[in-house]
């Protein structure tokens, strides 16, 4: 985590593009038994993808923010977690 700041933009992207795929496929396997003994109906993981991305995307059109605001906002995060691990266990991270 502490070299995240050296990785490329769209490498990030690809990161929590990855990170939002893997989340939506375990909610879908948390259906999937009840669609398995027809409690619900079978949705394909491919559509169920589609729906939830399209929820996220409405909400994210609101969004007024710059992309420099973003990376502002995400460099500060990502500087708090790293003074959170100093104090955990210095600066590798060893407790």
């Amino acid at each position: 985590m502490a070299n995240i700041k050296n990785y490329p933009l769209s490498k990030l992207a690809d990161f929590l593009r990855y990170a939002q795929e893997k989340e939506v496929y375990e909610r879908w396997l948390t259906l999937y038994p009840y669609m398995e003994i027809g409690k619900i109906e079978f949705i394909s993981f491919k559509e169920y993808k589609e729906k939830i991305l399209q929820k996220v995307q409405v909400s994210t059109k609101n969004s007024k923010l710059t992309d420099e605001e973003i990376i502002k906002q995400g460099l500060t995060i990502v500087e708090a977690y790293e003074k959170q691990q100093e104090k955990a266990g210095g600066k590798n991270g060893n407790i």
